[in-house]
């Protein structure tokens, strides 16, 4: 017990400052532990697998070698999977955390079967792998996030945006397929943790991030623990369809389409076809070449930057729903940050200031609102921390042998550029 206590010790200084190799002088003073202690330790990591050693003689022949030790990184791989209705994208990352190798595929229909949508998902996967050069058998742990309410077993419950989706159980269908243990979460509690890990909120205790693409959905954080509730659905913000005809499901990205196609029908009808260049709507209009099926929200996002005059009333109107779910969310739970992500994150310079406006007429004490610079890639980050945390869980905490090739004492650490995982 005492020998695993210690490597123990060892293991988590070399996992959370992965960079460099630790020299025993620098474990024994960083742990506290005798020399003999550490370095018995530290051998028992590299018998298992998750550290490697190495000797370098001493200077002019005098004294003893000195020996270092380095967290192996690739003695193991997770997986994180982001499923959407219309795309899954999927990272492969080692254990801290540098994503090897990514995809993304877009499903040919968005109402298709659970069965096919899952048959592409692991398609998508072992794509991913291929690509990292990475076999199943040294997959650690998975993780698979989903929209709707995901219980703690990973089953899909409600209000799920994926159709086909609801009852499916995450971990049973995806374990079989990927060989490792896998585990589930709604995509917004996901992104919360993404932004914690690597985005705006890292140094925050209370946050809230809001996917606002297609849906409206809140990953929450309350006193730097994840807030889910009995069911699991703490963050789906369905309070909305009772205020003003709103729906939870109705985000920004969606509001900006219809609202986009509507304003350039208008602008033709009213102009036969043509408008002058400074009517309202008309540079959504040109951009759209005067046909309303162009219109998707990244065209009238860019319709704002180029001055368009009636897209600042009309932000007001795509707005309205998230500004009233962040002003209800801060009177409930008072964050001090609200990070906007998803399939708009790209829009925040044109979206920022009039959302911050709308919040604080709303709001006596507004809470901070960023958008998040992790764009769409927020879920899919966030499936790859909880991924490294099971791995962890499962196999570095019970010190258990790593399932990947293991390296004799001689070799040294890899080197390169990481950005490591120092939990979320």
């Amino acid at each position: 017990m005492v020998r695993q206590l210690n490597a123990s010790r060892v293991l988590a200084v070399l996992r959370d400052a992965p960079e460099v190799p630790w020299s025993s002088n620098d474990l024994v003073e960083e742990t506290g532990m005798s020399r003999p202690t550490v370095l018995a330790a530290a051998d028992h990591l590299v018998d298992l697998g998750w550290v490697t050693g190495s000797v370098s003689r001493a200077a002019a022949g005098r004294g003893r070698p000195c020996r270092a030790f380095a967290f192996r990184r690739d003695a193991g791989y997770v997986l994180g999977v982001d499923i959407g209705a219309r795309t899954v994208r999927v990272a492969v990352a080692d254990l801290t955390g540098r994503v090897v190798a990514e995809d993304e595929h877009a499903f040919g229909d968005p109402g298709m079967p659970s069965g096919e949508r899952l048959e592409t998902v692991t398609e998508t996967a072992a794509g991913a792998l291929e690509a990292a050069g990475v076999s199943r058998a040294r997959l650690l742990a998975a993780c698979a996030g989903s929209s709707g309410t995901v219980a703690e077993d990973g089953t899909v419950r409600v209000r799920s945006g994926i159709p086909d989706f609801v009852g499916v159980n995450l971990p049973d269908a995806l374990g079989r397929a990927f060989g490792c243990a896998v585990v589930a979460e709604n995509d917004c509690n996901l992104a919360v943790i993404a932004e914690r890990w690597r985005g705006v909120a890292s140094g925050s205790e209370n946050v809230v991030c809001m996917l606002a693409g297609e849906r409206l959905g809140a990953g929450i954080v309350v006193h730097g623990g994840l807030v889910r509730g009995h069911q699991g659905g703490a963050g789906e913000l369905g309070f909305l369809s009772l205020m003003g005809g709103s729906t939870a499901a109705e985000g920004l990205a969606s509001r900006a389409r219809t609202e986009g196609r509507r304003l350039v029908d208008a602008v033709a009808a009213r102009a036969g076809g043509t408008a002058s260049p400074d009517s309202p709507g008309a540079v959504l209009h040109t951009l759209a070449r005067g046909d309303s099926a162009r219109v998707d929200a990244p065209l009238v996002f860019e319709a704002m930057r180029r001055g368009d005059t009636a897209l600042p009333s009309l932000a007001e109107h795509i707005l309205g729903p998230a500004a009233r779910a962040i002003a209800t969310v801060s009177l409930l739970l008072d964050p001090e940050l609200v990070v906007i992500g998803g399939a708009v994150a790209d829009a925040g310079d044109v979206l920022l200031a009039p959302l911050r406006d709308l919040v604080g007429r709303l709001s006596e004490a507004p809470p901070r609102l960023e958008f998040s610079p992790l764009t769409d890639r927020a879920v899919v980050l966030g499936a790859v921390r909880l991924a490294l945390d099971t791995a962890q869980a499962r196999f570095q905490d019970p010190l258990a042998p790593t399932p990947s090739p293991r390296p004799g004492r001689a070799q040294g650490p890899a080197n390169g550029p990481v950005i490591h995982a120092n939990g979320w």
